[in-house]
């Protein structure tokens, strides 16, 4: 009982302090209504964009760090060890339709003017 009441105190307080730092003391209840659903609306786009596009710049920013670090931009995207392999490049070659170029050589060639 005890804790459920100084729970109930703090988010009273917490409400409280929220209003009064906004300025929501002030407003009708259909501005605070229509100023918390901004909020929130704005809160949620934040976090959707953060939890989409975060992840994958962070891992931009690791492969850079690590091209700068080692130097070696293969390494870092991973293309050299699958390109490099001849069974890669004749599959590649009989997709795009490469007639004369038979050889995985020529395939790597065409692929690395690319």
């Amino acid at each position: 009982m005890l804790y459920t009441s100084s729970l109930f105190r703090w988010l009273q307080r917490k409400r409280y302090q929220y209003e009064v730092t906004f300025s929501l003391y002030m407003l009708t209840p259909t501005e605070k209504f229509i100023f918390n659903s901004f909020l929130v609306l704005f809160l949620s786009m934040i976090i959707i964009a953060a939890s989409l596009y975060l992840p994958e710049h962070i891992s931009t920013i690791m492969r850079r760090a690590w091209f700068y670090w080692a130097g070696d931009e293969a390494v870092a995207t991973g293309t050299k060890s699958v390109l490099s392999s001849p069974s890669v490049a004749r599959s590649i070659a009989r997709d795009a339709g490469y007639g004369g170029a038979s050889r995985p050589e020529d395939v790597l060639e065409r692929l690395g003017s690319l």
